[in-house]
């Protein structure tokens, strides 16, 4: 016996419109953005810059030593996408401490734009997006944003960056001076200059290039992702950041003591030629690089993790092996 067939019922209202709410809500956001950080013009000398031209354009500075800036944005995108399954499964709801931090960060933004401070304005810029998207999506996902979205303060030159050069520039020449010395150099370091006293070479002039400003901010940069990426508690990557610090600075240091070592037993020319422009981008890669894997790895396995390859402990209970005689 057959049946007429009956009318699909039409679903609720609401079922489908929160997708679309979503999806309406990320364009005003978006075209919000981008109208105070892309278009609106109030910063530079002659307020010709949006806050967004202006972190382009400091960022392409040689006085700041801050090209990775330029990269920022590439590095955020990759990291929201790697993390986009877990944003999308995070379960939704509202954080009114989202709210505070976005009234901060607009605050900040007033205050910028009234004292025409474009780093406050562009440090404004996680705050408003962490607490946007906690107040509208819920702290669950807004906790993968928090590493993506402090990389913007990567991007922003810091004041007095010139005194913390010249800090750099004093440690790498009193390191080099000290291991240069134990291997039989005869030198003599004033300030940041490092002489032969037996007139092999030409002094050198540990300038702002050989502080290692520039290997640091990358490293530390570097630091940051790679924690973020391979270490699931918070105080192993915290560690990982700071130990980015003193692992580029004698990453720096070993250089400059190494070119000087060239100069006086190789040849001074090479040394401060060839091998000054190639050892930086070697020693970045073997020490600073090699040395966040290396503590990324202790942190994963423990000290085991230092053992040879095919070293294992034998644990010994209840008297030795039968393969294993007593030497009584």
């Amino acid at each position: 016996m057959s049946h007429p067939a009956l009318p699909i019922p039409a679903p609720p209202i609401g079922t489908k419109s929160p997708r679309l709410v979503e999806f309406a809500l990320l364009g005003c956001i978006v075209a919000t953005f981008l109208f105070f950080y892309g278009y609106l013009r109030l910063y530079g000398n002659y307020r010709e810059q949006s806050v967004l031209q202006w972190i382009w354009a400091v960022c392409g500075k040689k006085e700041f030593d801050y090209y990775h800036g330029r990269f920022i944005p590439l590095v955020m995108a990759v990291l929201i996408w790697h993390a986009r399954k877990k944003i999308a499964a995070a379960p939704r709801s509202t954080d009114y401490w989202g709210l505070a931090i976005l009234v901060l960060g607009i605050l900040c933004y007033i205050a910028a734009a009234r004292t025409v401070q474009a780093r406050v304005a562009a440090g404004s810029i996680p705050f408003i997006a962490y607490g946007l998207i906690a107040f509208v999506w819920g702290r669950q996902v807004a906790r993968h944003f928090i590493v993506p979205l402090a990389l913007v303060f990567f991007a922003i030159p810091l004041p007095g960056l010139a005194q913390a050069t010249n800090g750099l520039q004093l440690i790498a020449t009193k390191v080099a001076y000290l291991l240069s010395t134990v291997l039989g150099c005869d030198i003599t370091a004033v300030g940041n200059n490092i002489n032969s006293n037996t007139d092999k070479w030409a002094g050198f002039n540990i300038a702002e290039g050989c502080s290692g400003i520039r290997s640091l901010f990358a490293l530390l940069l570097i630091a940051l992702v790679y924690g973020h990426l391979t270490q699931n508690t918070v105080w192993k990557k915290i560690l990982i950041f700071a130990l980015a610090v003193p692992i580029a600075i004698v990453a720096n240091s070993l250089r400059v003591a190494t070119i000087i070592i060239i100069a006086e037993y190789v040849s001074a020319d090479f040394a401060a030629s060839t091998y000054h422009n190639w050892s930086g981008f070697v020693f970045f890669l073997c020490i600073g690089l090699g040395g966040l894997m290396l503590a990324g790895r202790i942190l994963d396995k423990g000290l085991g993790a230092l053992k040879p390859a095919g070293s294992r402990v034998v644990t010994v209970r209840g008297g030795l092996p039968k393969n294993l005689t007593s030497p009584d």
